[in-house]
């Protein structure tokens, strides 16, 4: 791993609290990850809530699509009670909310915003939340939909942006995927390979590593060449960092 390498929480910190939710970020803030990626969905009557899924069967007490439940009635479910008795009760959160809660509390705070819709207007309404709350000053957005990548590029030139490999998306990638549109990409611990590494160093874009969750995959992530790992499990990854003087 690079010297300076960066510490993702993804969905915050998903190993011990309920997963993109308001109590996740604020516990991996204070654990001290150097960044928060989360995941944005629309509802029904389109507003723009933080969940990865695109049902809330799991993460929830409820059953259905996201986009079926108009939002007074998706705040009604319990998003926290499926992870331990002790966060029942959470609720889903919008974007405001989760910007709100995390640069309220650290105004330069970097976070991954994930596009989880292949929508038009759901990528613009995110795009100007993010511009107001001043995301794009130390963050990013990403997404496995390269549509809206090159919407986001359209508007902005100067957007940082994350995109990832054909193998991991379902459409094939624009042929500026890796020339000038991404900025950055992602690659899943297990099949990460040095060569395809300086390959997208060599064009300038960074590479994550994505999960890094023990030890197993520590040992695999660091002979790699990457910015940044992504961690369900900062608990565990920051004391074996520590035991190797990498923090």
């Amino acid at each position: 791993m690079k010297p300076d390498f960066k510490i993702v929480g993804h969905r915050g910190f998903k190993s011990k609290y309920p997963e993109n939710t308001i109590v996740s970020f604020l516990a991996a803030m204070d654990f001290g990850v150097d960044s928060i990626e989360f995941d944005v969905r629309l509802t029904k009557d389109r507003q723009l809530v933080v969940t990865h899924d695109h049902t809330v069967d799991r993460c929830s007490n409820g059953e259905g699509l996201v986009r079926d439940f108009l939002f007074e009635d998706i705040r009604k479910l319990d998003f926290g009670g499926w992870k331990d008795s002790k966060f029942a009760g959470t609720q889903i959160p919008t974007l405001e909310e989760t910007l709100d809660a995390i640069l309220g509390k650290d105004p330069n705070f970097p976070l991954l915003v994930e596009l989880k819709e292949d929508d038009d207007e759901c990528t613009k309404r995110v795009y100007d939340m993010c511009l107001k709350y001043n995301v794009l000053e130390h963050g990013l957005m990403l997404s496995f939909h390269p549509r809206q990548l090159q919407l986001l590029r359209s508007w902005n030139p100067d957007i940082y942006l994350q995109g990832f490999p054909d193998r991991y998306i379902k459409v094939p990638q624009p042929p500026e995927a890796f020339n000038g549109l991404y900025n950055k990409t992602c690659l899943w611990t297990t099949d990460a390979k040095p060569e395809e590494i300086k390959f997208y160093h060599d064009k300038g874009v960074a590479v994550d590593l994505c999960p890094v969750d023990n030890e197993e995959q520590l040992e695999i992530a660091i002979p790699l060449d990457v910015d940044s790992i992504t961690t369900n499990a900062p608990d565990v990854i920051y004391p074996l960092l520590r035991q190797r003087g990498l923090r």
